[in-house]
């Protein structure tokens, strides 16, 4: 007879696949009464899909859940995870942060209170009395928006276990699933946060933790399962197993990918230079970007490389860092877009909906709104000159579109993107910045930016990608820099831009060296 307590939940045979793509592939977890399960696995192993079939978003094709030994029918309508003692938190912690504590805190508990009758006085003491026995020092009348970040993170924890133990008390284990809840906190902060879990688990609720970061998964959890293409590589007992073969587990055999990037050339043209950036991640960063080359950034979520585009180009204020672009020196706490689009700076954000395009606009209107103030009178437009401008545009970056003056909101992600690419490509820019360039598109398009990018490299322009899509960097990147927690850990050039060494070098322990 096992010694082993049963299941507190219990997943076999969990598969989903979206159109072609198989996303879960006959998936087992088993997670025990009171222990903190780590979930590990790289971007799109199946993680986020197994999460929103727990929670009711997503029906899977088959297998079966059990929570305490009994069967709980899939899928499980939407809303209704909470019944069957199943809570979760995820990365943006669900408050709302002008509501008060005590708001936030019985926001949704419908099971247990009548919204037309609240006695504020003793939810205020029953709230004081959950904070006082997890050591969380909130008063139930603050705001939210006054809390710290890992006082946040808490109360959100705190919310979703105390929901999850009333049902408890209905016969039902909690388990409680927390999705990269500590990405964007600091060290002495994460400690604060794993106290709290472990005070949870020892009242018997049970967490599956989701992260990326393996030195968190070997410090807090007591076992850990690894997704890779949506299968579950293995599962293991997190004390006894080393780092090494988490990291082999996760990545996996290399592939290898066709690079279409050409060696890089030295050219005699100075480079761009980063100095001493720091913005609200980021902290005193410095590099360089050459003439023609494609440096790539990239790290694991939170460890910062996806703010700098934003702070280059003026969209999101730096704390401190200078800008050299040849010949001149952008201080760039001063940095404003309009700013950056005059200094040959062109951003490429990753929401080409919301931040890329105006999608109510036409193409043409879209295409040439960088253009109004430069060659064009906004009054006395030329709308046959527009009209060949955005034909142009449109046939050198393949946008597939019925008509120049149709909505942007028509065409597909691809070509809109293609579409962006085109608008700020046109203003020959020196410096591109690109956040997540291929971010939900098919492969075809990828391949059509990819040349894009080749060419620009060839006229002279200096580009910096920051990706989280290593095989992106295996294609296009002459060298990548490696994040970690704000600062830059690793640099990979020529030959070593592989999709293994970068997945290595975002998990390695030893953080030992960092471009000056």
């Amino acid at each position: 007879m096992s010694d082993q307590p049963a299941p507190r939940l219990e997943i076999r045979g969990l598969s989903k696949a979206f159109g072609g793509v198989r996303a879960l592939s006959r998936a087992d977890l088993t997670v025990l009464p009171g222990e903190i399960h780590g979930l590990l696995g790289k971007n799109g192993s199946g993680k986020s899909t197994l999460i929103k079939i727990l929670s009711g978003f997503h029906a899977p094709d088959e297998g079966s859940l059990e929570i305490d030994g009994q069967p709980i029918a899939l899928p499980i309508p939407l809303g209704k995870s909470e019944a069957h003692g199943l809570a979760f938190v995820h990365q943006n912690l669900g408050l709302l942060a002008d509501a008060s504590v005590l708001e936030n805190l019985i926001a949704g508990d419908y099971d247990r209170l009548n919204p037309w009758a609240i006695n504020w006085g003793a939810e205020a003491a029953r709230a004081g009395r959950l904070f006082a026995e997890h050591h969380l020092a909130l008063d139930p009348y603050d705001p939210v928006s006054t809390l710290s970040p890992v006082q946040r993170a808490q109360l959100a924890i705190v919310r979703a276990a105390d929901r999850v133990q009333v049902h408890r008390a209905h016969g039902f284990g909690g388990v409680l699933v927390l999705d990269e809840p500590t990405p964007f906190l600091p060290i002495e902060d994460v400690r604060v946060l794993f106290a709290t879990m472990r005070r949870l688990t020892a009242t018997g609720v049970s967490i599956i933790f989701v992260s990326h970061d393996i030195d968190e998964v070997m410090e807090i959890t007591d076992r850990a399962t690894v997704l890779r293409d949506g299968e579950v590589i293995v599962s293991f007992d997190t004390a006894t197993t080393d780092r090494a073969q988490i990291v082999a587990s996760i990545v996996g055999r290399s592939m290898t990918t066709d690079r279409m990037i050409a060696p890089y050339v030295p050219s005699a043209s100075p480079a761009i230079r980063i100095e001493n950036l720091s913005g609200q991640i980021v902290r005193n960063v410095s590099f360089d970007v050459r003439p023609g080359e494609i440096l790539g950034l990239t790290g694991l979520i939170g460890s910062g490389y996806d703010e700098i585009p934003y702070l280059l180009s003026g969209a999101t204020c730096a704390r401190q860092g200078l800008l050299h672009l040849p010949p001149v020196e952008h201080e760039l706490t001063l940095m404003a877009p309009a700013g950056a689009v005059e200094a040959g700076i062109a951003l490429i954000p990753a929401d080409r909906q919301r931040a890329g395009l105006a999608l109510e606009l036409s193409l043409t209107e879209n295409i040439t709104l960088p253009l109004l103030g430069r060659s064009h009178n906004a009054l006395l437009l030329n709308h046959r000159r527009l009209a060949d401008i955005t034909a142009g545009i449109m046939a050198r970056f393949a946008v597939k579109a019925d008509r120049p003056r149709q909505p942007a909101s028509e065409l597909s992600g691809g070509n809109q993107q293609k579409l962006v690419l085109g608008k700020w490509l046109q203003l020959g820019p020196r410096l591109v910045l690109l956040d997540e360039p291929t971010q939900g598109i098919d492969v075809g398009a990828r391949r059509e930016i990819y040349d894009r990018l080749v060419e620009l490299c060839q006229s002279g322009t200096s580009v910096i990608c920051a990706t989280s899509e290593f095989e992106q960097l295996e294609t296009i990147a002459h060298r990548v820099l490696v994040f970690d927690r704000g600062r830059i850990k690793a640099e990979l050039l020529g030959d070593q831009v592989t999709k293994s060494a970068i997945a290595h070098a975002c998990y390695q322990e030893n953080r030992t060296y960092a471009p000056a």
